[in-house]
């Protein structure tokens, strides 16, 4: 483990032992701040205690429990993990049926609703309210019906934790503090939801940045995370606005797209976010940067091809991007579990993982979802776990599988068992479940890079049309940008993933929304006046 220094920041926030909202900007070290307070409490608690830390992601929770866990350091007796996977695990279904009678256990898991499901409800809901599961019948017929709806978690925890004493009790009995990263894709419920663990008396901690609000169109509001800051609920509020991630032209260039008025960094370096029109379409693109790549790997600017990310709007550009692109890649996409998302998905998820390799250990599943039983019963799930992991038979897997999500108390649905058998013979989805190779450039979405960090970052999509998202009105003279603030946030969110440079990509050809390549112009954030200066 590398030694860690804080800077005066970030020693502030963490020897604050109060309940706190960090704002924090990209590269200023959340994470890591996180990380130390964490470390720094679960040595203290008693034995039967943890904390709760809710990250946006599975990868980021992930990252975050490993990090806490270096040197053998032990958060068994904590909760990492999304707060859908909280709402679930500790609440929804040790409490619901006290409420509303049958078994949570018994119920399928569902990401979205099909068109029969809707017609339970009164209206359409992106994120529903406490006030909505109280006012519109269709959510108690739904849960009925065996059905629970993933966007009616924090509602229903709401529920639950206002009317069972039981599960306030569970609650401050088992954990003494409440972290929650990403606190501007926090929505309404989970807004609440969090209030409501600070009233039971949990220390609480909400670490975000406004800037970096890209999920509007989720319910995300981050105007929960301002109201935070102006402490009407005596949360102090910490500061960390220094990017130690990106060098300084490119922090003055993703500062400036957010505001024009913002005051440049000075340094003495060249600019390192380059801005190059390149003739035709995405496969021509890529074609021109491969052999950038390949001169990047021989004069030793990257060690490997994974420092470079190639990011986009859109998942189609990527998938036209790679059609040029002469290097091995990954490109992160939803795989039928991700759709599913339910319980069982996540756990067969999880094994995938664990056969091909980027989960390690047998010791991590066992850590994850077994660490509650007798050390008889381990040591034979252990037979089992090497067993799923030398398994060549897809029968055999999901057999073998199917016995150890049984064993933990999920329910299989046959929907769980088919998205296998599909990822199974896709040799690019495969791919998503093993260990990250140094010889792939990375592709995903803005949305997916969220949270991480590259060397050298290639944004595409920056044409007219194809971001930001544009409408048309009655007439041609008559074009509007419906979701700009969210769109420059995402923007920013990109360029920020950069640490040594930024290239952005416009082509001179473009798909439109029939997949036909047209004529392109410059995206509307290339014209923005206050860039001039800030890149070559």
């Amino acid at each position: 483990m590398s030694n860690f220094t804080p800077t005066v920041q970030q020693r502030a926030a963490i020897d604050y032992e109060k309940s706190m909202v960090v704002t924090a900007c990209p590269g200023s070290g959340k994470t890591t701040v996180m990380k130390e307070k964490i470390r720094g409490i679960t040595p203290e608690l008693p034995l039967h205690k943890g904390v709760i830390a809710i990250t946006f992601t599975k990868k980021a929770s992930e990252e975050l429990k490993r990090r806490c866990n270096e040197n053998a350091h032990n958060t068994k007796r904590s909760f990492f993990g999304t707060i859908d996977s909280f709402c679930l695990k500790e609440l929804i279904l040790p409490f619901l049926g006290r409420i509303w009678g049958g078994d949570p256990s018994d119920c399928k898991i569902v990401k979205k609703l099909d068109s029969h499901q809707k017609l339970y409800f009164a209206s359409e809901y992106k994120s529903p309210t406490l006030e909505d599961l109280n006012a519109d019948a269709g959510f108690k017929t739904l849960y009925d019906a065996n059905i629970l709806w993933m966007n009616s978690f924090a509602a229903l925890s709401l529920e639950i934790i206002n009317n069972s004493i039981s599960a306030q009790r569970y609650i401050k009995a088992r954990y003494s503090h409440v972290f929650i990263d990403e606190y501007q894709d926090s929505s309404k419920p989970q807004h609440e939801l969090f209030i409501k663990l600070f009233e039971l008396g949990l220390i609480a901690t909400a670490v975000g940045d406004v800037d970096q609000s890209i999920f509007r169109f989720r319910g995300s509001q981050p105007e929960f995370l301002v109201a935070l800051t102006e402490n009407n609920l005596n949360f102090k509020h910490f500061e960390l606005d220094f990017n130690h991630r990106c060098h300084p032209s490119i922090v003055n260039y993703a500062c400036r797209v957010l505001d024009s008025e913002y005051q440049l960094i000075e340094h003495e370096d060249d600019n390192r976010v380059y801005r190059r029109v390149i003739t035709g379409n995405l496969k021509n693109a890529a074609e021109h940067v491969s052999p950038w790549i390949n001169d990047w790997l021989k004069d030793g600017s990257i060690d490997k091809a994974s420092d470079v990310a190639i990011l986009a709007k859109k998942e189609i550009s990527l998938k036209e991007f790679t059609l040029g692109l002469d290097h091995n890649y990954r490109l992160y996409t939803d795989t039928p579990l991700n759709d599913l998302g339910t319980g069982c998905a996540d756990v067969y998820s999880d094994l995938l993982s664990y056969k091909h390799g980027s989960i390690s250990t047998a010791q991590d599943i066992i850590d994850k979802y077994f660490f509650q039983f007798s050390s008889t019963i381990i040591a034979s799930l252990r037979r089992k776990l090497k067993a799923i992991r030398a398994e060549s038979s897809l029968d055999s897997f999901i057999e073998n599988c199917s016995e150890l999500i049984e064993f933990i108390g999920h329910v299989e649905f046959e929907a769980e068992s088919e998205a296998v058998r599909l990822i199974w013979c896709n040799d690019s989805l495969v791919k998503l479940f093993k260990s990250v190779d140094e010889n792939e450039v990375q592709l995903m979405t803005l949305h997916k890079s969220k949270g991480l960090e590259f060397k050298i970052v290639f944004h595409i999509d920056l044409e007219e049309w194809s971001f930001p998202y544009q409408q048309k009105g009655a007439t041609w003279d008559d074009i509007t940008y419906p979701s700009l603030a969210e769109d420059t946030n995402l923007h920013y969110v990109g360029i920020t993933r950069a640490e040594q440079c930024c290239i952005l990509i416009q082509t001179t050809l473009r798909r439109n929304a029939k997949g036909e390549h047209k004529s392109s112009s410059p995206s509307y954030f290339l014209g923005l006046p206050q860039l001039e200066g800030l890149y070559s």
